[in-house]
């Protein structure tokens, strides 16, 4: 029975991973393309086009809301069909956040300033917090850890919120 929970948390962790890559990927192409378009068309007011930042915090905001809408999912599930395991769940987002933090050490190595712009505008979505801090390394860990936290608290949440709603339906 071990091995089965063991293989289950595996399979679960890499099916996580590969959603965290897709949904980032996703994320920026509808937070550059899309959206930019659209908001950039109806309201030129706010210059997008001209304003990195802003267009990073929307990039920025798009994988985060459907990250936690996948961990609230992920603990609605995990709640009903009694697979709850917090940690197994944390250990996974932690390791992904790090995976996808750990490209900035590389970007010390570049000489194109371009390819560098590029790169911090288009990879790392929390270019936005660069506004309290320009260091990469600083905003792209912000970033990744607040995601992170974001994703562990709605799972938590999601959890209680479910585990309540079913102890309710067990006595009605």
């Amino acid at each position: 029975m071990e091995e089965r929970d063991s293989l289950r948390t595996v399979l679960y962790g890499w099916a996580r991973f590969g959603l965290f890559w897709l949904i980032n990927i996703f994320a920026t192409i509808i937070g550059r393309t899309a959206i930019l378009g659209i908001a950039g068309t109806f309201l030129p007011r706010l210059a997008l086009y001209d304003n990195p930042e802003t267009l990073s915090l929307i990039s920025w905001i798009i994988p985060v809301w459907l990250l936690i809408w996948l961990f609230w999912d992920d603990a609605k599930r995990h709640t009903a069909y009694g697979l709850y395991n917090p940690v197994a769940v944390a250990i996974i987002v932690i390791l992904t956040a790090a995976v996808y933090y750990a490209p900035v050490f590389i970007l010390e190595y570049m000489t194109d300033k371009k390819v560098v712009a590029v790169v911090k505008n288009l990879y790392f979505t929390s270019f936005w917090l660069s506004k309290f801090n320009d260091d990469p390394q600083i905003y792209a860990l912000v970033g990744a850890v607040i995601q992170a936290l974001l994703c562990i608290v709605s799972y938590l949440i999601a959890h209680r919120f479910y585990l309540k709603k079913f102890a309710d339906e067990d006595y009605e």
